[in-house]
């Protein structure tokens, strides 16, 4: 901490009505390198709900610096705000709060300085009859009060005049008018806690923040770099950020989360972010030239990632660290060559299969961080690291929904993409995919497997009745060359057209496995294990080792019991291994074919045969007990 001045640090608490009266006339300003107002409407009306119920809301932070001078927001919420007063203190947390506040209960119609033509947006209704606060999107209705006409003596009076005339039941009314005083009383008196920082730099009132915030949880990284690298008319860390997710938003990346950047800036001085001290990162001379510097780099990634894989929205990207690695790889290698884009896009789908940056520890993801670098600069061709070179990435098992938090769920939503536009004759480069959405062929069946990918600018609508499937438009409009990009055959179409729903569901996915199979293994990655529940080649283990290990010998006794909660089969009651085999098998055939649609199980009843493999797990694992009795399995086999 710096010791060139003193500093003090100072617990107060003010009323409500006399820290709007300090912000009004300038006392409190609000830093120029402050975010911006972000809340939203839940937040702002809970803020006022725990006022009323007289909770706590957090200690707001001041700090009055002794000699440095920082520019101010001339505006708090829709209200310019004066610049008169010598003696301010500035807002270091808590100006959400404080602008929630100031925007609700100051009066726009007769505030002194200017008001933004927005000031409905910030005015907050309390809703007498159904006691909340409201954020009202029709027209006023008489029991709710706008909540700065509460502490507005005058319009109170008014109001209250005018709920009488207008409610002629005088007890509803007067419980009105009761219940909106009582809520200006509390307002009115409501205790606002405050520490204030006296003297010190900015870095000390920021590393205080850092140690006091009142919610109990850490600075924002972006507020502390906004605060730390400010510099008067040049440069606002806030400001850069907006203006590249403006650069992105014809990529849909607009929303990229602002601590994604962050971890992008902190990268790009050659270390993964996780290693990088913030306060380290403030204090570099050069962080401004840094920052614009990771910022082209990363519209080289998210031009990269829209262009080349197809990820048209943040939302679908598997991992924020591919963002943050691509980053990288375009500071080492503005110009890349061909064989290094397709490595990277080789890079890309490997790391999305093989759950990569979830399977690997910090220390690991450094290891793995360097071997890109290295791929990056050219020394090495192979950028996919793997600590054990015996064994191979494996997928997770198929998605069972459609779910932009589930990164397995995010790459079936890719490949899906893949798979349209290589039967399509469309341009993934055209701006026209920003439109992009995923449809599901059936109403009623949200399930992955009935999922596609929908480009709005592509598909009329106006042909399909809200009440019908997709998939009957396409049985009537779709042409068979056509249906190929939608993953879609004649099968799964005469299916659905019979009412067939279960069997053209199991068959969907079985197509969609086996395409999203061939291209991951063709990455070198192996798909999850497909049991007979995909392709009914065998039976799972679990099965047969299920009824087999329900098996109790008795030998002594010459039976064999089979759960023990079932009479005993005696051996006598098969003649040989064959029966016993017979037995078992129809075990197992019940098994599956409870796990398989009905109308699957119908057509398919006759068809299932797992005796050999039931023989193959009695002979290695009942052979003592099969040869007292004298039936050599291993014979049989």
């Amino acid at each position: 901490m710096s010791l060139k001045s003193k500093i003090y640090v100072k617990p107060e608490k003010s009323r409500l009505i006399n820290l709007l009266e300090d912000i009004k006339s300038g006392r409190i300003r609000i830093p120029i390198f402050q975010r911006d107002f972000v809340w939203k409407k839940n937040q702002r009306l809970d803020l006022f709900d725990s006022l009323n119920n007289g909770f706590p809301i957090g200690s707001l932070l001041f700090w009055k610096p002794q000699d440095l001078v920082f520019n101010f927001t001339p505006k708090i919420g829709p209200f310019e705000i004066k610049s008169n007063s010598s003696n301010y203190s500035y807002v270091l947390d808590g100006f959400q709060r404080i602008s929630t506040l100031f925007g609700a209960l100051i009066n726009p119609f007769t505030y002194g300085e200017g008001v933004d033509d927005n000031f409905n947006d910030y005015i907050i209704h309390y809703d007498l009859k159904e006691e909340e606060f409201v954020l009202l999107r029709s027209k006023e209705e008489i029991f709710q009060i706008p909540l700065y006409k509460l502490i507005d003596t005058f319009e109170f009076l008014s109001f209250s005049e005018n709920l009488r005339s207008k409610i002629s039941d005088v007890e509803i009314s007067s419980k009105y008018i009761n219940s909106a005083k009582k809520l200006a009383n509390q307002l009115l008196d409501y205790e606002v806690p405050y520490v204030e920082i006296i003297g010190g730099e900015i870095e000390d009132a920021v590393d205080i923040f850092h140690r006091v915030n009142s919610k109990g949880s850490d600075i924002s990284p972006i507020w502390m770099l906004n605060a730390l690298t400010y510099v008067e008319d040049e440069f606002r860390f806030n400001n850069e950020i907006n203006e590249l997710k403006e650069k992105l938003e014809k990529y849909n990346f607009q929303d990229l989360p602002a601590d994604i950047i962050l971890h992008c800036i902190e990268t790009s001085t050659g270390k993964i972010y996780f290693d990088v001290k913030l306060q380290t990162l403030s204090k570099r001379k050069d962080f401004p030239l840094l920052v614009k510097e990771a910022f082209k780099n990363i519209e080289k990634a998210v031009e990269f990632l829209y262009i080349e894989v197809n990820v048209f929205d943040n939302k679908i990207l598997p991992y924020n660290l591919q963002l943050i690695f691509i980053t990288e790889f375009f500071r080492l290698n503005s110009a890349p060559n061909h064989f290094q884009l397709q490595e990277l896009k080789r890079w890309f789908w490997v790391t999305s299969y093989a759950n990569y940056f979830s399977i690997y520890s910090l220390s690991k993801q450094r290891i793995a961080f360097k071997q890109f670098q290295d791929f990056a600069k050219g020394n090495i061709s192979n950028s996919i690291y793997n600590d054990d070179k015996r064994q191979r990435f494996k997928t997770l098992e198929f998605p069972e929904k459609i779910l932009y938090g589930s990164v397995r769920s995010k790459c079936l939503c890719l490949f899906l993409i893949k798979h349209y536009l290589t039967f399509s004759e469309e341009n993934f480069n055209d701006q026209q995919f920003k439109d992009f959405e995923f449809k599901y062929l059936v109403n009623k069946v949200k399930k992955s497997e009935m999922a596609i990918p929908i480009n709005k600018n592509n598909f009329n609508f106006s042909f399909v009745n809200k009440r019908d499937d997709i998939l009957f438009y396409f049985a009537n409009n779709i042409e068979e060359k056509d249906l190929n990009r939608f993953l879609i055959d004649r099968n799964i179409i005469e299916l659905y057209l019979n009412n067939r729903i279960d069997e053209m569901i199991y068959h969907r996915k079985n197509l969609i496995i086996n395409f999203e199979s061939n291209f991951v293994k063709s990455l070198g990655i192996d798909y999850f294990e497909i049991n007979d529940y995909y392709f009914m080649d065998s039976v799972p283990d679990s099965y047969i080792k299920g009824h087999c290990n329900r098996l109790e010998w008795d030998t002594l006794q010459d039976c064999v019991f089979y759960d023990s909660n079932e009479d005993p089969l005696y051996i006598n009651s098969f003649d040989n291994i064959d029966e016993l085999v017979y037995f078992l098998d129809e075990q197992v055939i019940q098994d599956v074919l409870s796990e398989m649609p009905s109308s699957f199980v119908k057509n398919n009843i006759g068809i299932l045969d797992y005796s050999d493999e039931i023989r193959l797990f009695l002979s290695e694992n009942y052979f003592v007990e099969m040869s007292k009795i004298g039936w050599n399995v291993s014979d049989i086999i």
